[in-house]
């Protein structure tokens, strides 16, 4: 069969509409599998979702079949507590239905912070320390001759802390500095009193709290809550001394309770 009659025969033309309908089918298909895949449809554009809630961010992206993420918190105290920091992607960007949208919000309730600071400390250097923390601090002078310029306690409503001890950022703080001062003073008597009761009248007395001895009566923990001044130095007959002067005490076990052991 010449080259020209095959070419022009049934066999060859049915041949060529089978494959042309298949490449038409093949083409198609896949332009609409692509089309279908991309979900043109689904298109959404990211709204705008700083300065929002939390909670209302969340419905924002839900309402737009977008799946909300909270990613992180950072602190802040010129922010709102609670409200969007950051998204991704950020606003504006168009995305596809059921993309995760990833947020960060300011925290709603500020992190705890160690103190950090100790008795004897430079004054100036725990400023900075407790100040850097988001702490705020407020700084008292008492007579203390032994820790002049340096830290005489740290204190929260009252309370005496220790360096371990944690407060919320922007918690108040009230940083005790040991001063000099040329007044004099009394001493006053203490002995008798507790630990709690003794510190509490050399503070009235612009005295301070210098060493404390417990004797050998001191065994356990309500031994020393409940041991009672038995000498101090300088005793009160000594007279005046400058406000600040430290007073050493040696406690022991009250009386009573050794009667009643």
């Amino acid at each position: 069969m010449s080259l020209r009659r095959f070419v022009f025969s049934k066999a060859f033309l049915k041949s060529i509409l089978v494959i042309g309908i298949s490449w038409v089918v093949l083409i198609g298909g896949s332009m609409l599998f692509l089309q279908l895949n991309s979900r043109p449809w689904s298109e959404r554009l990211v709204p705008d979702l700083t300065s929002l809630s939390k909670d209302s961010a969340f419905l924002v992206l839900e309402e737009l079949e977008l799946v909300p993420i909270h990613l992180d918190s950072v602190y802040s105290s010129f922010a709102v507590p609670g409200s969007v920091l950051e998204q991704s992607p950020p606003a504006g960007s168009s995305v596809k239905s059921g993309r995760p949208i990833y947020l960060t919000t300011f925290r709603i309730t500020p992190p705890d912070e160690r103190i950090g600071v100790f008795e004897g400390q430079d004054a100036r250097l725990a400023l900075n320390i407790l100040e850097s923390k988001g702490f705020k601090v407020e700084e008292r002078q008492e007579p203390n001759l032994i820790l002049e310029g340096k830290v005489v306690r740290v204190e929260s409503r009252g309370f005496p802390l220790g360096p371990d001890d944690r407060r919320q950022r922007d918690s108040k703080i009230v940083l005790v500095v040991g001063k000099a001062s040329s007044v004099r003073v009394r001493i006053p008597w203490l002995s008798g009193l507790t630990l709690i009761d003794a510190t509490e009248r050399l503070t009235e007395s612009s005295l301070s709290l210098g060493h404390v001895e417990y004797g050998d009566s001191i065994f356990t923990s309500k031994d020393s809550t409940t041991a009672q001044v038995a000498r101090q130095y300088p005793s009160s007959s000594s007279g005046v001394v400058k406000a600040g002067t430290s007073v050493d005490l040696v406690l022991r076990r009250s009386k009573q309770l050794i009667i009643n052991d």
